[in-house]
């Protein structure tokens, strides 16, 4: 269930807009000026936000700013302002829609919904072009045709990104890029990984230390980026190394799960075959190796 933030300082609006995406399956959060939005945001995680433009203590055009020097849930801004300046303005500062009043619920239902979809493909998106792992494994460097492989999945990764980029072009509203913020903390994150790939020991305290953020900042981009809470992040990235490794046949089950940091072979079988599909034995007969 998503959880999505209302914020307008007309509680009537508020309670309709309640009302009618509780019916839909959301669950509704409120606020009724922009610092008491921004302070839900720094303690829930929330999936979207609708939020008013004209409101007492912060209004929803500087909230919308502070948000997105962190944070990149999508925002759809309300407004009575139904000028074309307006909704530029809206948009340039970081809204992904802008409705103006009065508006049908079933129409925000749509939007609300289009948006999510949006998120979702996005998270899966940026978890295929950023968990991209070619480190070298223990000590010293991975094999040649680990490195070829490597090498080829760039490639591939490049061809998706040129494919994800021309259908951008045809819909409306178009997926965003990454924030260059965004970018840097996951390129962080993922090199941190890289270099804790055969730790066993690694925590998520430790991701957090290292990136010098708050334990709730971390979760919350995190989650908002690829839609995966820490642990199944860590997971995933594991997981996703030991598909390659596999593929180079060099090494067997045992080695494999130790360099992937899951220092219990059984338990890397029941983590590998819930993200692949299939165990690491029948993944090594379908590649052939």
């Amino acid at each position: 269930m998503a959880n999505i933030l209302v914020c307008d300082d007309d509680k009537d609006i508020v309670e309709a807009i309640e009302i009618y995406l509780t019916q839909e399956g959301y669950h509704i959060l409120k606020a009724y000026d922009g610092q008491e939005a921004l302070d839900i945001l720094n303690s829930e995680t929330v999936d979207l936000l609708i939020i008013d433009v004209m409101m007492p203590r912060l209004d929803g055009i500087r909230a919308t700013v502070k948000i997105r020097e962190s944070n990149p849930l999508p925002i759809i801004i309300l407004s009575a302002k139904s000028e074309d300046t307006d909704k530029i303005l809206g948009l340039n500062i970081g809204a992904d829609d802008y409705i103006t009043k009065p508006f049908s619920a079933t129409y925000l239902q749509a939007r609300v919904e289009n948006l999510l979809i949006q998120r979702k493909k996005l998270q899966s998106f940026y978890r295929d072009s950023l968990m991209h792992i070619n480190m070298s494994v223990t000590s010293g460097e991975l094999p040649a045709s680990t490195k070829a492989m490597a090498e080829e999945e760039k490639k591939i990764v490049s061809e998706r990104e040129e494919e994800q980029t021309q259908l951008q072009s045809q819909q409306q509203p178009t997926i965003p890029d990454m924030s260059p913020n965004d970018r840097k903390f996951m390129d962080k994150l993922v090199e941190l990984m890289e270099q804790n790939m055969d730790n066993g020991e690694l925590v998520v305290d430790d991701l957090v230390r290292e990136l010098a953020v708050s334990r709730s900042v971390f979760f919350k981009k995190l989650k908002t980026l690829t839609g995966l809470a820490p642990i199944e992040f860590i997971k995933e990235i594991r997981i996703k190394r030991a598909t390659q490794l596999i593929e180079t046949g060099e090494f067997n089950m045992t080695q494999i799960s130790y360099m992937v940091g899951i220092n219990d072979p059984r338990y890397f079988s029941k983590c590998f075959k819930a993200q692949v599909g299939m165990t690491p034995t029948e993944y090594k007969e379908k590649v052939g190796r």
